[in-house]
């Protein structure tokens, strides 16, 4: 491991093997004939905005989407459009985003009529034609216009040398939990571009669905679909109210943050631990301190319980040698480190040098049938798991993973950080 990692509390490792899969797999639900946009909002959801959409264009991606412009200007470099979701009415002149408007890689959301007379100002200004996509309203409600203000939309880009028609798109309010509902937009949507056939033109690309809309099947994907938690492998869960699809086997999670032990100590029973004495030793227990806590994103819902480790929320792997073991996390959670219950694991504990300081804690890992899952961990604790990707913070390092890299394995990455035995562990 690189000398600069030892003095690193925790470490991301991002397995770009796994996002070309993810787009692999995307690409078989979807079919050859329909395109590919990445969304890649709030930094490629922490993961690294610029090191992710150049692996997702390279493993198949043909747009990529953003919230905002700050968060387009990112992606300069890049050759392939970028959509930007929210309303922008003004751009200055030079820098990042001037070029990109040039060149005709920034596409702009069109959302009512007055934005759309903002969007033909802009584009006369810079002296371009801007592609915009129009959001059709079907149910969402939040972006975007009904359908009947929409139509005046398509005849005022029809009627303007500043605009191109470079998308239509909606967007689900039930991605996720109502096949019913997606139905029904998409009805709505199919009806609003087949009553307008003569003012769309036949470049202009269509767009609904989401990654679990996606995963619904091809009459919803339209001539693209926009995959965010797809790429990241997260959704292997599928949408809620139908049969679990079979491509929902094969994603594989991207992500594993990982930190160690840098104190061990036993303490007897009946002792309470922590900020408010949260969780208290049923019986005398081995306790080990993790180096992470909220500051680095890690939720801090309290558990029910506030002495039974087994009803806990949240649980860490810990990977000793070839030997690994499931920990609760008790206690409150700080700022910066954090509590793991360690009882029953004090024989492999005492294998390791130095008692078990430096022995591996993996905070989020990619078996899914473990209790330290990401989504697993958003679905116990009452959270999404866009929420604990976004959560995670900037400072902990990313150290991309490919089998053919330098790092041939994910746990090469983890810290090593403490160097003495602690005088408490028996």
């Amino acid at each position: 491991m690189d000398a600069a990692r030892m003095t690193d509390n925790s470490v991301i490792s991002i397995d770009m093997d796994a996002v070309d899969h993810n787009l692999r797999v995307v690409r078989s639900v979807v079919g050859p004939g329909c395109e590919i946009n990445a969304v890649v909002k709030a930094d490629a959801y922490g993961l690294g905005a610029l090191r992710m959409s150049r692996r997702l264009l390279q493993a198949g991606a043909s747009m990529l989407t953003v919230y905002s412009p700050s968060q387009a200007e990112v992606l300069e470099g890049l050759s392939c459009p970028v959509l930007v979701l929210q309303p922008v009415t003004e751009l200055e002149r030079g820098g990042a985003l001037h070029s990109m408007l040039v060149a005709g890689r920034l596409h702009l959301v069109v959302h009512d009529v007055h934005h759309a007379a903002q969007l033909i100002v802009l584009a006369h200004e810079h002296g371009v034609r801007l592609p915009v996509h129009l959001e059709v309203d079907t149910g969402l409600v939040r972006g975007g216009c009904v359908p009947e203000e929409a139509a005046r939309i398509l005849q005022a880009v029809a009627a303007s040398p500043s605009l191109r028609l470079a998308g239509l798109m909606t967007h689900f309010s039930h991605a996720k939990g109502s096949g019913e509902r997606c139905a029904a937009q998409m009805r709505a949507f199919d009806l609003f571009v087949d009553s307008h056939r003569g003012l769309i033109p036949p470049e202009c690309v269509t767009h609904a669905s989401s990654s679990y809309a996606m995963l619904r099947g091809s009459a919803l994907h339209a001539g693209m679909v926009r995959v965010g938690i797809a790429w990241t492998g997260l959704c292997d869960d599928g949408p809620e109210d139908c049969a679990r699809p079979a491509a929902c086997e094969r994603f594989r999670p991207v992500l594993r943050w990982s930190s160690s032990l840098i104190h061990v100590r036993r303490v007897p029973r009946g002792t309470s631990i922590g900020y408010g004495w949260l969780w208290t030793a049923r019986r005398d227990a081995t306790l080990g301190l993790v180096p992470v806590g909220y500051a680095d994103g890690y939720p801090t819902l309290r558990d029910g319980s506030p002495d039974d480790s087994a009803g806990a929320t949240r649980w860490v792997r810990i990977v000793a040698g070839d030997r690994e073991a499931e920990a609760p996390v008790v206690g409150t959670v700080n700022m910066d480190q954090l509590c793991v219950d360690l009882t029953g694991l004090e024989h492999v504990l005492a294998e390791l040098p130095n008692g078990g300081l430096g022995a591996e804690v993996e905070l989020y890992g990619t078996d899914r049938t473990a209790r330290n899952y990401l989504p697993t961990i958003a679905r116990r604790t009452g959270l999404r798991p866009y929420e604990l990707l976004c959560r995670l913070s900037a400072r902990i390092p990313r150290v991309a993973v490919e089998a053919s890299g330098p790092i041939a394995r994910v746990e090469q990455a983890a810290p090593r950080m403490a160097r003495r035995a602690s005088p408490d562990l028996p």
